[in-house]
């Protein structure tokens, strides 16, 4: 079983290469800017810290370090602004900022320079490796966590990386007690 999502993206992202170059303090990665990795520890922040869901259940889904997990998460795939069509890679613009003093006036060697990722939309997928069909409390797990995502990458309490994350199914009534059931139980 293959679950798919869609990111809307509402303004420009960064998902740093934790990399530094030619002057620049963050780089993307310009083939893979939004990585499975990134996808996987964001989703599963989101369950932890803001759904709030019991830590043996988040384990289950996303993996321990004892044991892995049985989902595959993909890298987001983006589309370019004005391409029309999903692919990897973008063409990064430079942004910056300056730290200013309680005067309003710049501090002296505060200057943050980086790369940014412009898209309008991508696509990334979660896919089961376990046995059998995969336990319809770990779908809701990671369709609620990718619904509670509005933020993504470096400096997203700042204006960067919003974004919008859906999968083709509608949310229900059901599935909100589903989750709040297992919320209560633990």
């Amino acid at each position: 079983m293959n679950l798919t999502f869609e990111v809307t993206f509402h303004t420009p992202f960064v998902i740093s290469s934790g990399k530094a170059l030619d002057g620049l303090d963050h780089t993307i990665d310009e083939e893979t800017p939004f990585p499975s990795s990134a996808v996987k520890g964001l989703l599963r922040a989101h369950a932890e810290h803001w759904l709030g869901l019991p830590k043996p259940l988040v384990g289950e889904v996303f993996g321990t370090a004892r044991k892995g997990s049985d989902w595959i998460f993909s890298d987001v795939t983006v589309e370019r602004i004005g391409t029309g069509s999903l692919e990897h890679g973008v063409e990064p613009s430079l942004w910056n900022r300056v730290r200013v003093d309680e005067n309003g006036r710049a501090e002296e060697r505060a200057l943050v320079a980086g790369q940014q990722c412009w898209a309008e939309t991508g696509e990334f997928t979660i896919a089961w490796s376990g046995p059998g069909k995969p336990p319809k409390l770990h779908v809701l797990v990671l369709r609620a966590s990718a619904r509670d995502v509005v933020s993504i990458g470096l400096n997203r309490r700042r204006g960067f990386g919003w974004v919008t994350i859906r999968d083709a199914d509608p949310w229900t009534e059901d599935d909100s007690r589903a989750l709040l059931g297992v919320k209560e139980e633990s």
